[in-house]
C-alpha cells in the first residue's frame, strides 16, 4: 500500500475511532467537494450496513 494512502487510512481509522461527529462531518465534506480518494470507505460502508 502506497505511504501516503496507508496514511491517510489510519488518520481516518483513527478519526472515526476518537470522534465519530467529527468523521461524519469530514466525510460529508469530502463526499460533497467529490474526494472519493480520501473517504473512509470500510467505516462509511459498515455504517451504511449498520442503517438496514
Amino acid at each position: 500500500m502506497d505511504v501516503a494512502l496507508s496514511s491517510l487510512t489510519a488518520d481516518s481509522q483513527s478519526l472515526y475511532e476518537t470522534d465519530y461527529l467529527h468523521w461524519i462531518e469530514t466525510t460529508v465534506e469530502k463526499l460533497r467537494h467529490q474526494d472519493y480518494a480520501s473517504v473512509d470507505w470500510q467505516h462509511l460502508i459498515e455504517e451504511i450496513e449498520d442503517m438496514a
